[in-house]
């Protein structure tokens, strides 16, 4: 009688223990790894729950270095503000230093959009923050718009507004940053639900003007869709001109009246270059990289979810730059199966190791609103052969409804990248065969044993993508996410969790639409080399002047993030292979040196803005470089 007693007693403890998720002691259940110092930080009285989570569009922590003089990365999370159990209207964007300080805060009008993105607006060294808002029920305005804040301070930088009067102004879209005109100077894209996608350059202003709308459709500022652009979009230069294209899903309209989805391909003038249809709403954000090794980039989207029994799948498309009509470059791949709608995200990642990259999505199972729980799927991304399909359940044995994006990274340094996501009230990782490496009880799941006891418990819901990345250079990476508490001790609030010392390896897709500027592009396409180069002096020819010109009649070229420029070095050894330190930039036509006697070897290798170089260095010599001499016969057969 004792023994049962012992054993009803410790049950009774376990499940007390679980039911107080207002502790940070939860984790002691498992096997819990360290935090961070100074983590998780309480956002007092501010609740994480913009990007309204029942719409699959959850709010995520961006990793970014704030200031390039700092070695430290920093994260940035937006808030929805509360007191005591009510939400109100105003938002906050707040930025923390690695070790828990927070460096600042800064107000937004509404709530929050799906997140912040961080790149240097202005080219002062500075990465800057620029987010998302608009109204939602409970009170709130409809208005919406992006605001842009100095990364140092919190400086409001610009406000942008976008249009009332076609439904709500709400900016969900997460904004992807770059140079997408080539003009040298970063340009900010998203989508909103006033049926408009929006252009902006560095200061705020809209580039895309359009006054033949006869409603006066996005104030004439921006590309009108006809239906709310929930969808991220994503920045890429497809057809190597550079100039990057954007790339975004979004509601469409059909003939008979019902709802549906476009994948479009715009320039950077806004001119729609491809649309894709699709017969569900494309609220996934889409994804860019190589994915068969064929030098063109490919791009995958997911589908759903406004018809049942519709858009369960994963689509990967291949956009080919040689095809001689426009119209036609975008053409699909294949599509890969699912157990329900995908508004995640896909991420991609080398997963087993062959060279190729695979497409990794989560999906809730079944029609909207499930509880049948979620499934992780992943396709060898070159023909889209499956080879995972893993029912997800937590510690608990608990199934969720899942619609974050999912992250690839070598976090626990078996030398494989593994797939970490969110659910319930903690963080699960997969190992790269999807096996799980968290824990989870066998017989609550799928059957399959886990790989160890640990648990990444959180003290909150986790509704939201996480990030990987380092918070100080000598210890590792860590895991972030923002989650919102709801007990019944204290009022509803944030909270913002980083667990540390995770492996520092492999990380392909780290964090949300791939990196902190929200590009959504994996860039593995290496650059090509100028081409019909000319050298004045010409080579092997005795020149007394000191001064070496290289020009070229085509420079190089970049599918992907586009031309950064050259990395060029000189010196006495023909074949000495350049670094990808660019010294030259894109838009050169040539370059030129100054150098002592002797003879000189040039060698040019052109570099993307991902930092690959091109695959050969270019090698531009012998320079024979000797001033006030007599050349003698011996000396020219040196």
């Amino acid at each position: 009688m004792k023994s049962h007693g012992r054993i009803i007693l410790a049950i009774v403890v376990l499940v007390v223990a679980r039911m107080v998720t207002s502790s940070p002691a939860i984790a002691t259940l498992a096997n819990p790894p360290p935090y961070q110092p100074n983590f998780p930080q309480n956002l007092i009285d501010l609740g994480v729950t913009g990007g309204r989570p029942g719409l699959g569009l959850p709010v995520q922590a961006t990793i970014a270095r704030i200031d390039a003089s700092h070695v430290d990365n920093e994260i940035v999370v937006a808030t929805q503000d509360r007191t005591e159990n009510k939400l109100l209207c105003a938002s906050h964007v707040y930025v923390y230093k690695g070790d828990g300080t927070l460096r600042w805060s800064a107000s937004l009008p509404q709530p929050p959009g799906m997140g912040a993105s961080v790149a240097d607006l202005n080219g002062d060294g500075i990465n800057d923050v620029v987010v998302g808002y608009g109204g939602i029920a409970q009170g709130c305005l409809i208005d919406g718009g992006v605001r842009a804040f100095d990364g140092v301070n919190g400086a409001m930088l610009w406000d942008f507004a976008t249009t009332i009067g076609f439904g709500s102004a709400s900016v969900y879209s997460t904004p992807a940053i770059g140079d997408v005109n080539g003009d040298g100077l970063p340009e900010v894209v998203f989508g909103s639900l006033d049926y408009c996608i929006y252009m902006l350059d560095h200061a705020g202003q809209p580039l895309w003007h359009n006054t033949t709308y006869p409603n006066g459709e996005c104030n004439y500022q921006g590309l009108y869709n006809g239906q709310p652009v929930y969808s991220s979009p994503a920045l890429a230069d497809l057809d190597g001109d550079g100039k990057l294209e954007i790339v975004i899903g979004s509601n469409r309209t059909t003939p008979t009246g019902g709802l549906a989805g476009y994948l479009s391909v715009l320039r950077s003038d806004g001119g729609v270059m491809n649309r894709m249809p699709f017969d569900e709403p494309v609220y996934s954000s889409p994804a860019i990289a190589d994915l068969d090794n064929d030098g063109m980039l490919d791009i995958a989207v997911g589908t759903g979810d406004a018809v049942i029994n519709q858009g369960y799948y994963v689509r990967v498309m291949r956009y080919n730059p040689m095809e001689p009509k426009m119209s036609e470059r975008l053409t699909p791949s294949w599509d890969g199966n699912t157990n329900g709608y995908v508004t995640a995200s896909p991420a991609f990642g080398d997963l087993d190791g062959d060279g190729i990259l695979d497409v990794v999505v989560v999906a809730p199972n079944g029609n909207k609103d499930t509880t049948e729980g979620s499934t992780v799927y992943a396709w060898r991304g070159s023909d889209g052969h499956e080879f995972i399909r893993r029912l997800l359940c937590d510690v608990d044995g608990n199934r969720h409804y899942l619609r974050a994006s999912p992250m690839i990274a070598d976090v626990v340094g078996d030398a494989a990248p593994e797939i970490v996501l969110t659910q319930g009230s903690e963080v699960v990782i997969l190992n790269a065969n999807g096996t799980y490496y968290t824990d989870q009880p066998t017989t609550a799941c799928d059957g399959q044993p886990s790989s160890t006891s640990v648990t990444y418990w959180a003290t909150a819901t986790l509704n939201f993508s996480p990030a990987i990345g380092a918070l100080d250079p000598a210890g590792g990476n860590a895991i972030v996410v923002a989650g919102a508490v709801n007990t019944n001790t204290m009022s509803n609030y944030g909270r913002l969790f980083a667990w540390a010392g995770q492996n520092s390896g492999y990380a392909p897709w780290p964090q949300f639409h791939h990196d902190a500027a929200h590009t959504g592009l994996l860039d593995n396409v290496p650059p090509t080399n100028p081409i019909s180069v000319t050298t004045m002096p010409p080579t092997s020819t005795y020149s007394s002047p000191q001064m070496v010109s290289i020009t070229w009649g085509r420079g190089g070229a970049d599918i992907g993030a586009g031309l950064a420029g050259y990395a060029v070095a000189w010196d006495h050894d023909p074949m000495t292979p350049s670094g990808t330190q660019t010294d030259v930039k894109a838009g050169a036509s040539a370059f030129t040196a100054t150098l002592a006697n002797g003879t000189w070897y040039a060698h040019v290798r052109a570099v993307d803005r991902a930092g690959n170089g091109a695959k050969e260095t270019l090698h531009l010599g012998p320079f024979l470089l000797y001033s006030n001499v007599i050349f003698l016969p011996r000396v020219a057969r040196e």
